[in-house]
């Protein structure tokens, strides 16, 4: 089956590379060469790479997902991975509008650790359950069409991280000091 990258899917599971998962250390840091002016404006040439930790299953990865032109399949794959529903383990493909905006906020930040994730793709049944024990998940969130994180660096003061990604207004910016992320996404400009 091929699918367009640009198009979310659903995919089924697969496995993790394991030269793109271990031995990469909390210490990966996301290298860009995206303009700080604008997401639209990327450079055709040159590496987009993200580093996450998974904050419910520990993994680690650093996945280089742009290079010379060109999406990496593999390194996708990789990403669609650790950010996959940890309680149902459904994988979904991620837009990389999203990825791209994580770059440039890590960019932007000055990080030199890689992403916490507290929540990626969420399953609707996933999301349903959450909706139903908490008014502040939506019933229509953009986790569930792989195009919304909720994040948080370690190295990055939370209002710093939160105001950093409200001032690129590249998408959706949510503020949670409770329970200490930052939700960002690729839907229209807007802050809560």
């Amino acid at each position: 089956m091929t699918t367009r990258h640009d198009e979310p899917t659903a995919i089924g599971s697969s496995l993790l590379g394991r030269r793109r998962l271990l031995g990469l250390g909390l210490g990966a840091a996301a290298v860009s060469l995206m303009p700080a002016s604008a997401l639209a404006s990327l450079p055709a040439t040159g590496d987009r790479s993200v580093g996450f930790f998974n904050t419910h299953t520990s993994e680690v990865l650093k996945a280089t997902y742009w290079r010379n032109g060109k999406y990496d399949v593999g390194a996708l794959k990789d990403i669609n991975y650790i950010l996959r529903d940890f309680r149902t383990g459904d994988i979904f493909r991620m837009d990389t509008k999203l990825l791209d905006l994580l770059v440039e906020l890590h960019r932007r930040t000055g990080s030199r650790k890689p992403f916490e994730i507290i929540s990626g793709y969420r399953s609707p049944r996933t999301n349903a359950i959450l909706a139903s024990e908490s008014g502040a998940v939506a019933k229509h969130s953009m986790h569930m069409q792989g195009k919304a994180i909720d994040i948080r660096l370690m190295d990055v003061a939370l209002a710093d991280l939160h105001t950093t990604a409200i001032g690129m207004k590249a998408g959706g910016v949510g503020y949670y000091t409770r329970s200490n992320f930052v939700h960002v996404d690729t839907g229209r400009v807007r802050y809560w």
